[in-house]
């Protein structure tokens, strides 16, 4: 965007006040960046753990989900939990995220979802990730189970809360 903009004002005819135009443009995306940018963010997408308790390959369907926080405390996400079966899982809209270190631990409400043919809509679920770097030589990163009804604040869990499992498939990301 600022480059865009550096670009355009770079176009302008001389007589144009290119300094004040850039100087101000730069100042309104700082300020807008600083007052409610993403200061921390959470992801991760792959198999389920069920690989790491020794069942073979997308035993369990899949995991991901993405989570944002801003400056102002707010956070979005989704997080979906597709269980071996077909036809079952949770999707959650996500509202809590607390970063520790690594880890983090997710929560929000389940906006529709089965398990054992049970619907689970409406109901609390928490989860935690840790992200153990990209190298080959980096311990894996980790999930742990879905976890609902859960009506506990997810930030007042970290990670080690959680039973953690060593992915075999997937990535996570956390900052």
């Amino acid at each position: 965007m600022l480059l865009l903009i550096a670009f355009a004002v770079g176009c302008t005819d001389e007589s144009a006040p290119t300094a004040a135009l850039n100087d101000a443009a730069v100042e309104s995306l700082d300020e807008g960046l600083s007052k409610n940018g993403v200061i921390h963010h959470a992801s991760m997408g792959g198999a389920d753990v069920c690989e790491a308790l020794g069942l073979p390959t997308g035993c369990d369907a899949n995991f991901s989900l993405v989570a944002n926080m801003k400056a102002d405390g707010s956070v979005k996400g989704q997080w979906q939990d597709t269980f071996a079966g077909g036809g079952e899982g949770i999707h959650v809209e996500i509202d809590c995220l607390n970063v520790v270190g690594n880890g983090a631990v997710i929560g929000g409400m389940i906006k529709h979802g089965t398990l054992g043919g049970n619907d689970v809509s409406g109901q609390r679920a928490l989860t935690a990730i840790v992200d153990n770097g990209t190298s080959k030589n980096d311990p894996p990163d980790q999930l742990s189970f879905s976890f609902f009804p859960v009506n506990i604040d997810c930030n007042l869990l970290t990670p080690a809360n959680f039973p953690l499992f060593n992915l075999t498939n997937g990535q996570v990301k956390v900052w």
